[in-house]
């Protein structure tokens, strides 16, 4: 099961055009919906201190929220804003629905699923 989860996290990284910048972030949180910062950088493979100034001229340009868990302060989950969602959409679809196989029932199940399993890592 865990070899499945990283061939499809591989599979998103590198079949996406390889670009490992802010679009790539962008359409990973509007895929998703929300995340948090480690399954972020893990996702784009980058290191943790370039996903954190990623991040910062995300949220400088007002595109994404980051919130601070009151259970763990070092968990950070990232969301995209009104103008993260225009940004989003904007780009072109190949980019943003990396998902369109799948119906939006199996969509939402998969986030669901895929929420609870962060969860219980957590």
């Amino acid at each position: 099961m865990s070899g499945l989860m990283h061939r499809c996290v591989h599979t998103l990284h590198h079949k996406s055009d390889r670009e490992r910048g802010q679009k790539s972030a962008l359409a990973m949180l509007y895929a998703w919906g929300e995340a948090d910062q480690r399954t972020l950088q893990e996702a784009m493979g980058i290191q943790p201190g370039s996903v954190s100034e990623l991040l910062s001229k995300l949220e400088a340009k007002g595109y994404i929220t980051r919130d601070r868990s009151e259970k763990d302060r070092r968990m950070v989950t990232v969301r995209l804003t009104d103008a993260g969602k225009e940004a989003a959409q904007a780009m072109p679809a190949d980019r943003q629905d990396r998902f369109a196989a799948l119906t939006q029932e199996e969509q939402e199940q998969l986030k669901g699923l895929l929420k609870k399993l962060l969860e219980s890592w957590e």
